[in-house]
């Protein structure tokens, strides 16, 4: 197989299974979050309320995914919309009490499953990889 080819489909790989152990990691932590759900909250304890299209730019989705997300949330009770008073047709989206109280705890286990996932790999190797995976993605973005 091409060396290429080959490089494609571990990264394919990799990122589902990225999710898989995250997601495996957060539920028997009891965090009652998916991956994506935690990296969304995780922003706005991180930067505070913000609008949807921020969040999209930040996690570097569109924008009915992010609406799908938040839905998603919303529906357990970690965020809820607040209208612009300006101009009605955007929210921003806010953390609600029982988000602040899971924070401590669920950024703990979550810097935990992450230590575990990045375990035996040397600070040198993951710079290194972190380089390449800022030039594939440059490589993809045209620059």
């Amino acid at each position: 197989m091409l060396l290429s080819k080959e490089i494609a489909v571990e990264l394919n790989h990799t990122g589902c299974r990225l999710k898989q152990f995250i997601a495996a990691k957060l539920r028997k932590a009891q965090v009652p979050l998916t991956p994506e759900q935690f990296m969304l909250i995780d922003l706005l304890w991180n930067h505070g309320a913000m609008s949807q299209q921020q969040l999209a730019d930040m996690m570097k989705k569109d924008k009915n995914s992010v609406t799908q997300l938040i839905d998603a949330i919303e529906r357990k009770g970690f965020v809820l919309r607040q209208q612009n008073a300006q101009d009605r047709r955007f929210n921003t989206i806010v953390l609600t009490e029982k988000a602040m109280e899971l924070r401590d705890e669920a950024k703990q286990k979550g810097i935990s499953i992450l230590d575990e996932m990045l375990e035996g790999i040397s600070e040198e190797e993951l710079h290194s990889f972190l380089s390449t995976l800022q030039k594939l993605n440059d490589n993809m973005s045209g620059q």
